[in-house]
């Protein structure tokens, strides 16, 4: 029988890491699918099928509370590109190479998951 939870089980009730539990989940804080952080409330992922970027808002001011919600899901890079600039989320020339270096299609971005050390 499957179990569905709403919420992450507790640390202590069974070792496991909230930030493994959340990591494939794109509300999350942990999601890792995150390409870039633009600013403290907005965030460019892959989606976690791999079809398309996402243009993410926290949907709250404050850092430790909200969730992650996707604003745009553009399938290119420019069209990723032209989206974060209508929205004045393009502030320096550094911002600008990283989204320029995506690749063209969001399919062809590949999650590299390092291995943990212990």
């Amino acid at each position: 029988m499957s179990k569905h939870l709403d919420t992450p089980p507790s640390i202590a009730n069974s070792g496991a890491d909230a930030r493994a539990v959340n990591a494939h989940r794109e509300i999350s804080d942990f999601y890792i699918g995150v390409i870039m952080q633009l600013t403290p409330r907005w965030r460019v992922c892959i989606c976690r099928d791999g079809i398309q970027y996402i243009l993410q808002k926290k949907s709250s001011e404050h850092s430790n509370n909200g969730i992650w919600l996707g604003k745009s899901y553009p399938t290119t890079r420019d069209t990723l590109i032209r989206i974060c600039s209508s929205r004045g989320l393009i502030r320096d020339q550094k911002t600008r190479s990283k989204l320029d270096a995506l690749p063209f299609r969001a399919r062809d971005f590949v999650v590299r998951m390092e291995p943990e050390t212990q």
